[in-house]
C-alpha cells in the first residue's frame, strides 16, 4: 500500500515539475516621439482546439481622444513549438484606431498583451508639418 502511494507521489510530481518551455515575441510598430504617452492596452490568452489549424486573433487599438497613435507594442507568447505572426490590417502612426491580427500556429495556446502610445493631435501635426518642410 505504501508502495503504491510512493508511486503515485512520484508520478504526480514528475507531472508537476516538466519544464514549460515558452516563446516570446514582440512586436513594435510606429514611430517612438520623444512625448509620446502610453495610453491603452489589453491582454488576453486563447487556448487552441486543434494546434495544427491557424489561429487568427485580431485586435482594434484606440487611442484616447484628442490624441493619435504613434506606436503600438505587442507581446505574443506561445509554447516553444509555435509560430507567432503579427500583421497590421488597418491604421498607420497618426491615426486613432490600429487594428492588427496574430496568427498563431503549432502551439497549444496564445495570450497576448498590447500597449498603445500616442500625442495630441495637435502635436502630431506640427511634428509632421516640421518633417515635411526639412525634405
Amino acid at each position: 500500500m505504501l508502495q503504491n502511494w510512493l508511486l503515485l507521489l512520484m508520478g504526480v510530481s514528475l507531472v508537476y515539475c516538466y519544464p514549460h518551455l515558452f516563446d516570446t515575441h514582440k512586436f513594435k510598430v510606429g514611430i517612438e516621439y520623444a512625448n509620446s504617452l502610453p495610453m491603452k492596452g489589453g491582454s488576453d490568452r486563447y487556448r487552441h482546439r486543434n494546434n495544427f489549424d491557424p489561429f487568427f486573433v485580431t485586435v482594434t487599438a484606440t487611442s484616447k481622444k484628442g490624441f493619435v497613435i504613434t506606436y503600438l507594442e505587442v507581446t505574443g507568447i506561445v509554447d516553444a513549438r509555435g509560430q507567432l505572426d503579427f500583421k497590421v490590417i488597418r491604421g498607420q502612426t497618426g491615426s486613432t484606431e490600429m487594428v492588427f491580427q496574430l496568427v498563431s500556429n503549432y502551439t497549444d495556446f496564445l495570450s497576448f498583451s498590447y500597449l498603445t502610445y500616442g500625442i495630441k493631435e495637435e502635436e502630431y501635426r506640427k511634428v509632421i508639418s516640421a518633417s515635411y518642410d526639412n525634405t
